[in-house]
Order: C-alpha cells, then sequence, then structure tokens
C-alpha cells in the first residue's frame, strides 16, 4: 500500500506512485504506494525529464571511512504500515470509501484500493497513460463503476493538476475533482517526515500487492520521497534489503544514510559523515 504515496506520489506516490517514469509522471503512486507514488501525484510531462523520479537506491556495507553523524529519524515501522490506507475519503456511488493506491513488490505494477466497512478492495490500474487520456474504468461494487482521470494544468502540473473521479456505467453518486497538491499534502501527512543533509524527506512504509490475486502479498517496501517539483524523487526499498540489527549505507542520490532495522521493527537512520 505505500506505492499509495508515489501515485499520488504514485497517482504516487501515490508521487504514487511509476517505475521509468519521468519527473512529472511518477509511474509506483504510488501508489503507492505509498503509493507506494507514481502518476496522479505528478500526472504528465510537460518538459523533457532528466531522470526518472523513480530511483533505485545504492546499498552497501559501512565503509571503513565512514561513520555515523547526526541523528535524522528514529521511525517505528509497524506503527507506520499502511498508513496511507486513507488517503482520501470519498463518497464513491453509494457509500463513503476510503481510497488510496498501491503497487507490487517490483514497484512495476499499480493499484487503486477502496476500504469501506471492513472491506478492501484493490483493482489494477493497468497502463498509467490512460490516467492522461480517456482515464480508467475501476469497477468498486457490483452497483458501483467510477472513470479516475488526471486533468493536467500545464502552468502547475505538479500540484495544480486534478485527479477527477466520475460515476459510469449507470453508477448514481457524486463526482470529485481533487487538486494533486491536496493528494500530495496529504502522502506527507501520513508519512514520516525528516530532513537529512539539507533536504526533507518522506518515508512511508507498506504492504505490497500481489499482482498474481490483486490481494495484499506478504512483503513489505518502504518508499522515500522528496518532493522538489521537476526534480522530485523517489526510492522504493525492500524491507528485507535492510537487514535486522545491522547498519548499511543506503544513497539517496547524493546523500548517503546510514540505516539500521532492529528485529522489533525500530528503524534509525543517522547522516553519514
Amino acid at each position: 500500500m505505500i506505492k499509495t504515496a508515489l501515485l499520488a506520489a504514485l497517482l504516487t506516490p501515490g508521487f504514487c506512485l511509476a517505475a521509468g517514469a519521468g519527473p512529472e509522471s511518477l509511474r509506483a503512486a504510488g501508489d503507492a504506494l505509498f503509493l507506494q507514488s507514481p502518476a496522479l501525484f505528478a500526472p504528465a510531462p510537460v518538459a523533457a525529464p532528466q531522470e526518472p523520479i523513480l530511483q533505485n537506491p545504492k546499498i552497501a556495507p559501512i565503509g571503513k571511512s565512514e561513520a555515523p553523524g547526526r541523528q535524522v529519524a528514529v521511525v517505528a515501522l509497524p506503527g507506520l504500515l499502511d498508513g496511507h490506507r486513507d488517503l482520501m475519503a470519498r463518497q464513491l456511488g453509494a457509500v463513503a470509501r476510503l481510497v488510496s493506491v498501491a503497487g507490487d513488490a517490483a514497484f512495476k505494477n499499480y493499484f487503486l484500493t477502496f476500504a469501506w466497512a471492513g472491506q478492501l478492495v484493490i483493482a489494477p490500474l493497468g497502463d498509467l497513460n490512460r490516467l492522461r487520456g480517456d482515464g480508467i474504468d475501476v469497477r468498486i461494487d457490483p452497483a458501483t463503476a467510477y472513470n479516475f482521470k488526471v486533468k493536467v494544468n500545464i502552468f502547475s502540473p505538479t500540484r495544480g493538476s486534478s485527479l477527477e473521479m466520475t460515476p459510469v456505467q449507470g453508477t448514481r453518486g457524486p463526482a470529485h475533482s481533487t487538486k494533486t497538491g491536496v493528494i500530495l499534502d496529504a502522502v506527507k501527512a501520513n508519512s514520516h517526515v525528516f530532513s537529512a543533509k539539507g533536504k526533507e524527506y518522506w518515508l512511508l512504509f507498506g504492504t505490497d500487492v500481489d499482482a498474481a490475486t490483486n490481494t495484499l502479498g506478504k512483503t513489505r517496501s518502504l518508499l522515500i520521497i522528496h518532493e522538489a517539483g521537476l526534480s522530485s524523487k523517489a526510492w522504493p526499498l525492500a524491507e528485507t534489503a535492510l537487514p535486522e540489527d545491522r547498519a548499511v549505507v543506503v544513497s539517496l542520490g547524493d546523500a548517503k544514510l546510514f540505516m539500521q532495522r532492529s528485529q522489533s521493527g525500530v528503524l534509525t537512520i543517522n547522516e553519514v559523515k
């Protein structure tokens, strides 16, 4: 569910949350989500991307000349898990639902998620480029289907664009239009926010989706986001990439951080001197 951000971040990313997307399409919210993200939060390229938003973080053992510096974050991951599932509360059809985004462990497939009355529906989005065209029709339940579409503001694509939610296929219910800036703010509010090396980062933690079944899988991922307009970046990190009780150096672009995850799930982050 972390890709949620990416698709926000990730639609985050969801940033929604997206793998291989340019700085203004972030196709992973997304996701995430988280999201996870990718495409909704940065919906459409208005300039040729210099490099993709979704980056692979470099993870390495601690070098002989590297030492921990200032501590910048202490995060209880279990308490952060899937906290972004209520990214947006919207009435869709006759029912109020919590809308969010998610992705698979590889950050290649993205999903919308709908939670209400103890139910969780995970709907695959497929080709995220359709969000900028005719939109994507999603069936939430037998009586409810909505079209999700991004309306791009060319003057402010990252925060001034809109996610349009319109009832289709005979569904009776309200339409909604939400600014991508509002979605990004919701992603940040559901993240652990910290600063390192002079930059602000948002950390999310979520359950991955099994793309074969469109259900929650058994793996979990972190997503670290740095929002900076056309230069925004998001780094996905599998939980298992951080060994328990052993610090590693994680490179987020030009920022190197010490990260250590305890057996109880507490993640400690320090700058590298």
